[in-house]
């Protein structure tokens, strides 16, 4: 049973013979009264301050929640961007690798042709030579068979043969 402060200073008692001094019992009920009242006070105080701190400790295990989350979710993106990092660094290198050995490819491809090219031109210079060669032969034995040229050319080798000697 709850009793209220106004419900202890209201009791009455029965009067009986040689009983308790009403003037005390009165006092006392009075005084117990207001302390009841002051502790109930001081109760509901209590339980007004509790409900706050519930309520404050309610919310910072939501922000702890929120905190949590944000932190799982943020490592998460984290992994993420690392892994994407790398997968976007490996391509970016199998890609180089590739263009490298591409041009690398294209460099000896272009070094052959220019090898060929080289090899075509010589063959060409010795067949020029070859043939200005010949043609020159050709022309110096039309000269010495010439008769105008047969006979001063043999009087200019025999001087020449006098002073070779």
């Amino acid at each position: 049973m709850s009793l209220t402060p106004l419900e202890v200073k209201k009791q009455e008692f029965e009067k009986v013979f040689r009983g308790y001094d009403p003037v005390a019992v009165d006092a006392f009920l009075e005084l117990v009264s207001e302390e009841m009242a002051a502790l109930v006070l001081r109760i509901n105080g209590l339980e007004e301050r509790l409900e706050a701190v519930q309520s404050t400790v309610t919310d910072y295990r939501q922000m702890e929640q929120a905190l949590k989350e944000t932190m799982a979710g943020a490592q998460r993106q984290a992994e993420e961007a690392k892994a994407a990092a790398t997968r976007d660094g490996e391509l970016l290198k199998r890609e180089a690798k590739m263009e490298s050995e591409r041009m690398v490819a294209e460099a000896e491809n272009r070094r052959a042709s220019l090898e060929q090219r080289i090899e075509e031109l010589q063959a060409g210079e010795r067949a020029f030579l070859s043939r200005l060669k010949a043609f020159l032969d050709e022309h110096r034995r039309t000269l010495e068979a010439h008769p105008l040229l047969a006979d001063s050319d043999t009087g200019h080798r025999r001087q020449e043969g006098t002073r070779e000697r």
